[in-house]
């Protein structure tokens, strides 16, 4: 039995060894996909002008805030600081949007391109202390038996493209073949990518395939020190834009490997730093327009992540997809490795820019101006078409010839000759006279285009104006609304049309001197011109100041140069709130009409639109309680009382601008809470505004008892002077209609001179002017 035993635990141990221990010992560990990473780690070479550099993704989780996207409504903050361990805890969703902060909403907008410039170069950039240049490594060995593809992840802090926005994920993928040998490089452009053979590709140090980042855009390319041009189509309008690539700023990233999301979920302390992947949310702001957002993380790319191998292979070969406008030369029908062709100048030097690709020769600048030649070796028979461009820059095409059937007799040798002009020849010693084309085709092409594109400027005329009219109505009906509403409510004396005139439109000064001062003094986006101007330039925290300093200081000239027809708080609060709607309404005219122009009709959005509402209401709180503080200035006896109700209301309104800006920019964002605090803010001005009517009625009850029953009747039951003067039309016209409303506002006004008189016996001229008017009453009367 004991012998049984020991053959069964032979067996068992015999089994082990042989299926067992060798799928082990040939499983790979994250150390051996460490140093694949490492080993075909791309090296980076950067425009002169760029200043970003990828870099572990704690250069943006650190200093921004995690919001939430809500349909039909402001974007509600989730968390106002984060880190990178975090995202691991969150259920995140596509919603969900990581937004880079410094304090205020101007500086922090996305399209603030300026202030994430100067921001990353102070404090994240690599020369200032900040990360080191590093990418992710995702290495994928299940996919294709015997294939690994390996991709490289590379994060920016900022997208500073024509579609310019916070966060960029680029990536550059390295396939190996079942025989371990490199076969293809994929490298990401955009939406899509390019590929090629490992064989094509420029590699340095034997092993690293070399990535030229595009200026501002960081996608990946081939071939440095060129433009690609990237159409789009916007509407019915193609529009091009311009990648720039250069040989600056060599470098090869730290690889930090990263697993599938599920590893990181399951065991996160095993994939220091990589708690992130898990995070489903968008790495940067989100926009009106898509491309203009933050985008998805790498492991919600779809096809590009889970199936890294197939989606490389699905991408275009890089001669295929790009050079159209260069001087190029292509053998077609034969195989790659079996021609040779050398690009050279008309007296046979070579080119230094000609990029030699097999079949294919590409020189990645402008022809000499004297014409070219192509140099062409095939083996002897063969038989293929010839395809040229030629191009001519400063007339905007580019001239494609085919030579089609040529035979490579004798030596397999040809030469194309090209002249200025885009007449090209090719010859074959031995085999007759020179070959012209048998094709010729003149194709339009690009080879320079602006960086910052307005959708506004390429919609129809017919578009443009229609967006402009909304733009413009979305920032003009509301204020003339509030206006309409503050002048009916000023019912017992109505205030001189030509100082509430003055208030409105001294309040729209400011919001037009500061955009002009911002846009002169800084570069910032069009849509940030307006009410964001000065926290748009890092003033945030002295805004309120400075703004309401501005606005106030209207209010200040009236109620001291026409001291008589400011009365009271009620006075205070209409020209206050006057000057706070002229100054939103100029602030969201500049912002509307900017962001219509930057981005088209998307950028009238129903949110903006009510943020800008928001503000308007804001504005006008603000100003109208430094306006109620000198309105009850004016009705004090006491000299330090007056002092104090003015500068108390200044302050006041300082400090509740400052404090409603940290709650609905900073804290809370604009959320149903914020909202209500505005609307509670106008509740409590439109409560002070009823107490001084019900004040003002008390008034002429007191001051008016002298008067005519009749008149004196119609002077303190409300409704009754619009019922009065309604009569007065109908029986005496419209010079009735006059002198009725004359008689009621003359009597207004010597209730409220007699009662400043009372409370002002230091001001004579109070006296003075309150008997006057009861002589003009007496006039009219009699």
């Amino acid at each position: 039995m004991r012998e049984r035993w020991l053959i069964v635990w032979i067996l068992i141990t015999t089994v082990v060894l042989i299926c067992v221990v060798p799928a082990l010992a040939s499983s790979p560990s994250s150390e051996d996909d460490l140093e694949l990473a490492q080993r075909y780690a791309p090296v980076f070479y950067f425009h002169p002008d760029e200043i970003f550099r990828p870099q572990p993704v704690g250069v943006i989780v650190e200093q921004a805030r995690l919001r939430q996207s809500q349909r039909l409504w402001f974007d509600a903050n989730v968390l106002l600081s984060l880190s990178v361990p975090d995202l691991l805890a969150l259920d995140s969703d596509e919603g969900q949007f990581l937004d880079v902060w410094y304090g205020d909403d101007g500086s922090s907008a996305y399209t603030n391109y300026s202030a994430h410039r100067l921001y990353y170069e102070a404090v994240l950039s690599p020369e200032a202390g900040g990360p080191p240049v590093a990418v992710y490594a995702h290495v994928v060995r299940d996919e294709v038996p015997g294939y690994v593809t390996i991709q490289y992840w590379a994060f920016y802090f900022y997208n500073d493209w024509f579609n310019k926005h916070e966060g960029d994920w680029e990536m550059a993928q390295v396939i190996l073949t079942d025989a371990g040998e490199p076969g293809w490089v994929v490298l990401s452009q955009h939406h899509g990518g390019t590929r090629r053979a490992w064989a094509q590709t420029p590699v340095e140090e034997s092993t690293h395939p070399v990535a030229y980042v595009a200026l501002g855009s960081h996608a990946n390319y081939f071939a440095g020190g060129e433009v690609y041009p990237n159409g789009k189509d916007v509407g019915t309008t193609r529009i091009e834009i311009m990648d720039r690539t250069g040989s600056a700023g060599r470098v090869i990233p730290e690889v930090i490997l990263i697993p599938g999301r599920a590893d990181v979920a399951a065991d996160a302390v095993s994939w220091p730093g990589a708690e992130w992947l898990p995070f489903r949310g968008h790495w940067g702001e989100l926009a009106a327009q898509g491309d203009f957002g933050g985008p998805l993380g790498p492991a919600d790319k779809g096809e590009q992540w889970e199936s890294p191998y197939t989606w490389g292979m699905a991408q275009p070969l890089d001669t295929d997809a790009w050079y159209a406008n260069r001087l190029r030369v292509e053998v077609v029908g034969a195989a790659s490795e079996e021609i040779g062709i050398r690009l050279t100048d008309a007296s046979g030097s070579a080119l230094p820019e000609a990029e030699l690709l097999g079949n294919v020769a590409i020189l990645h600048a402008d022809p000499p101006v004297t014409g070219a030649r192509a140099k062409i070796v095939a083996p002897a028979g063969t038989r293929c078409d010839v395809v040229a461009r030629w191009p001519e820059a400063g007339k905007g095409y580019v001239v494609e010839m085919r030579f089609a059937d040529v035979r490579f007799a004798g030596s397999g040798q040809a030469v194309l000759e090209f002249v200025e002009g885009g007449e090209a020849s090719l010859t074959i010693p031995g085999s007759g006279p020179p070959l012209k084309p048998s094709e010729t085709e003149v194709v339009e092409a690009t080879w320079d285009a602006p960086d910052l594109v307005w959708i506004g400027g390429i919609l129809p005329a017919h578009q443009v104006v229609t967006g402009v009219i909304l733009a413009v109505s979305a920032a003009v009906v509301p204020s003339f609304i509030y206006i309409g509403v503050l002048y009916w409510v000023d019912r017992y004396e109505k205030e001189p049309k030509r100082l509430l005139a003055t208030a409105f439109l001294w309040g729209a000064i400011p919001a037009v001197l500061m955009a002009l001062a911002v846009e002169l003094f800084f570069s910032l986006p069009p849509d940030l011109i307006g009410p964001k101007a000065l926290e748009a330039v890092r003033l945030g925290l002295i805004a309120p100041l400075l703004q309401e300093a501005l606005k106030g200081l209207v209010v200040l000239f009236i109620a001291w140069r026409y001291r008589r027809e400011f009365d009271n708080v009620l006075d205070g609060l209409i020209y206050g709130a006057l000057a706070g709607f002229g100054f939103a309404m100029t602030g969201n005219l500049l912002s509307y009409v900017g962001s219509f122009l930057l981005w088209g009709f998307p950028g009238l959005s129903g949110t903006a639109i009510i943020e800008g509402v928001v503000y308007g209401l804001d504005s006008a709180f603000y100003s109208a309680i430094f306006g109620a503080g000198l309105g009850l200035g004016r009705l004090a006896q006491k000299r330090w009382q007056r002092w104090a109700f003015s500068v108390g209301g200044f302050v006041l309104t300082v400090a509740v601008h400052a404090l409603h800006s940290v709650l609905a920019y900073n804290l809370l964002g604009l959320n149903a809470i914020t909202v209500a605090s505005t609307l509670v803010g106008v509740v409590l001005i439109v409560a002070v505004g009823v107490g001084s009517l019900k004040r003002q009625q008390r008034c002429l009850r007191a001051e008016l008892k002298d008067l005519p029953q009749e008149v004196y009747q119609v002077m303190v039951t409300p409704g009754a002077r619009t019922r009065a003067q309604w009569q007065a039309l109908r029986r005496g016209g419209i010079g009735g209609w006059r002198r009725a409303r004359q008689l009621y506002q003359l009597c207004a006004e010597m209730a409220f001179k007699r009662m400043q008189a009372r409370l002002r016996p230091d001001e004579a001229e109070m006296v003075r002017e309150a008997e006057e008017l009861q002589k003009r009453v007496e006039r009219l009367l009699g």
